[in-house]
């Protein structure tokens, strides 16, 4: 996979880079990347995660799960987080524990209330559905979505 160009949507803002462009970590760290709040960058986070749940092993079936779930939170940050064409980040964070994997999407945006398309408002549901515990946060410096996993059979 390349690196996506630069895009006009993080112009500006020199400490957000692209998901591929972050420096490679080792296997057994944490997934932490901070990239802008665009859809391109939420499938290149995707794509991250992915790569890094096989490099650990996860069972497939959990990956399928992780995946969504992780995908609907990261649309929601692109969707609502930042309105009115307001530029903003995104940040996905991974805990991997014997017992847990936990996923973290935060933005530091100010979410719409209600839903933004006829279409759209089952994202939550579905990261309920999906994650094992799922917690939203919200405060004047953004909102977190907060994804937990058991390891366990």
């Amino acid at each position: 996979m390349g690196t996506v160009p630069f895009s006009s949507e993080r112009e500006g803002n020199p400490s957000v880079v692209d998901a591929v462009e972050q420096p490679p970590q080792r296997p057994d760290e944490q997934l932490v990347r901070e990239v802008a709040a665009v859809p391109v960058q939420a499938t290149l986070l995707r794509e991250a995660l992915i790569d890094w749940a096989v490099t650990h092993d996860l069972p497939h079936d959990l990956i399928v799960d992780v995946e969504l779930a992780v995908y609907e939170a990261l649309a929601n940050a692109v969707t609502h987080a930042y309105p009115d064409g307001t530029d903003g980040t995104m940040t996905l964070t991974t805990r991997l524990t014997p017992a847990t994997l936990t996923v973290t999407v935060a933005d530091s945006g100010a979410w719409r209330d209600g839903n933004s398309s006829p279409y759209g408002g089952r994202g939550l549901t579905l990261i309920r559905a999906l994650a094992h515990e799922a917690t939203v946060s919200t405060a004047p410096t953004g909102t977190t979505i907060t994804m937990t996993w058991s390891r366990q059979a």
